[in-house]
């Protein structure tokens, strides 16, 4: 039982109310005014603001373990360092603790679900890896197997090789159950990236399997308006960034029922993507979801990317007026990173929303904190101001993953061996040994 908290539901029908949330079984059971329950464990959130859990709808997610080493970075030197350089370096065991240290650090400022866009598949070894350390983190993930880092450049630059085959493996023999916490995506290069029989391929295998498939997209214009006309848009695909795609483009994307994710922190931040398309997205009928991106060069919490949006609307609003136009407000940026969030990632009918029936993925933030408490409104004071510190509990299928620290049980062998991983590839001298197997738990 969590008892009192504000609820912030994002759920159209129910809307912001105070109130319980019983769980049963990590779903949610009911909401509302609920009597006692004497064998239930109860949370007491008076005083406390509870809602879906953040969905991050894009991140690299196996480069935890070089976060921030890339502040500042312009796109071409993060590309030639993360992507030319140490990528081919990794080995799956670097993958395993990247991955780990990046899903923790996404579990502790209130993001219940990521998006692993991975493209680091440099064997079927790395694959598995990435996999387990997702597993053990204990957040709920949609693996979007994309590419290697080795020989990037043939990959990524106009490239004529078809997507890695081993995401049939992974389908049939490990990620099958789109009902399990750890689902499967495939991750595309799409227009930008491959050759246009390429790009009909490699959809082709996506949907052959099943699953949904992620595009980078908007480096430069056309490559929406390329799978317009050849009859490839669809609802099923997810286009990352969109920076630079013209508004008839955006406009084809919501008339097909596809989404958007905008990782705004970073794209503000990092010369050479271009500006958040936020705006230009809700003008033409899209409801986009928010993402880290890389932490490599950025902060890794839903809170900065959508102070980030925010920001990049005032920007947008400056650059190119319109009459009536305005900045999105707390209540769409918690949107965009709840309930609009689990739609981009196919998750709507099982998180996003505080709904009975909906899995129990649930954050409970500290209204009473130094920077929130006495604001007039909690909404936009959690966007406006609130940090990670300010996650108490954060809640996975009714799990508790966090509880005031996150309840991993070993997070120093996990930081360790992550200082130790990047000192290897780096080529700086070991401060730990790195003797513990890839499994933790």
């Amino acid at each position: 039982m969590i008892r009192g908290g504000l609820l912030l539901t994002q759920d159209e029908a129910t809307g912001t109310i105070v109130g319980d949330i019983r769980v049963v079984d990590g779903r949610i059971h009911a909401i509302g005014d609920i009597g006692d329950q004497p064998a239930a464990r109860v949370i007491d959130a008076t005083g406390k603001a509870v809602l879906p859990g953040f969905v991050d709808t894009h991140r690299h997610t196996w480069q935890g373990a070089f976060r921030l080493i890339g502040f500042g970075w312009d796109f071409p030197t993060y590309r030639r360092n993360v992507q030319l350089t140490w990528g081919p370096q990794f080995t799956p065991n670097d993958a395993y603790i990247g991955e780990l240290v990046g899903a923790l650090a996404a579990i502790n400022s209130g993001i219940t679900t990521i998006r692993s866009e991975s493209h680091i598949q440099n064997s079927p070894a790395h694959s598995d890896a990435v996999i387990c350390a997702l597993r053990d983190s204990g957040i709920r993930a949609v693996f979007a197997h994309g590419w290697p880092s080795v020989d990037s450049d043939a990959w990524m630059l106009n490239s004529t090789r078809r997507h890695p085959p081993d995401i049939v493996r992974i389908r049939h023999e490990i990620l099958s159950n789109d009902q399990d916490l750890v689902t499967l995506n495939a991750m595309l290069r799409g227009p930008d990236m491959s050759q246009p029989d390429v790009v009909v391929d490699d959809l082709a295998i996506a949907r052959n399997l099943g699953v949904r498939a992620s595009m980078h997209i908007g480096w430069q214009p056309g490559g929406i308006r390329q799978l317009h006309d050849a009859a490839l848009l669809d609802a099923d695909l997810l286009f990352i960034h969109c920076c630079d795609s013209t508004d008839d483009e955006l406009r084809m994307l919501a008339d097909a029922g596809a989404s958007a994710s905008v990782a705004s922190t970073i794209e503000l931040s990092m010369p050479g993507l271009g500006l958040p398309a936020t705006d230009r997205l809700l003008a033409t009928g899209s409801r986009p979801s928010l993402s880290i991106d890389s932490e490599v060069c950025v902060a890794g919490d839903m809170f900065t990317a959508m102070r980030a949006a925010q920001s990049a609307s005032v920007i947008h609003a400056a650059m190119r007026p319109q009459p009536g136009g305005s900045p999105p407000r707390a209540h769409d940026l918690l949107a965009f990173a709840t309930r609009d969030a689990a739609a981009a990632a196919g998750l709507a009918d099982r998180i996003g929303t505080i709904t009975a029936g909906k899995d129990a993925d649930l954050i409970v933030i500290d209204l009473g904190s130094p920077s929130l408490a006495a604001a007039a409104d909690p909404a936009t004071a959690i966007v406006a101001a609130a940090t990670p510190h300010d996650v108490e509990i954060v809640m996975v299928r009714g799990e508790i993953l966090k509880d005031s620290a996150l309840t991993h049980p070993a997070l120093d062998v996990v930081y360790h061996r992550a200082v130790a991983s990047r000192a290897s590839i780096l080529g700086q001298p070991q401060l730990y040994a790195e003797n513990e197997p890839i499994r933790l738990l």
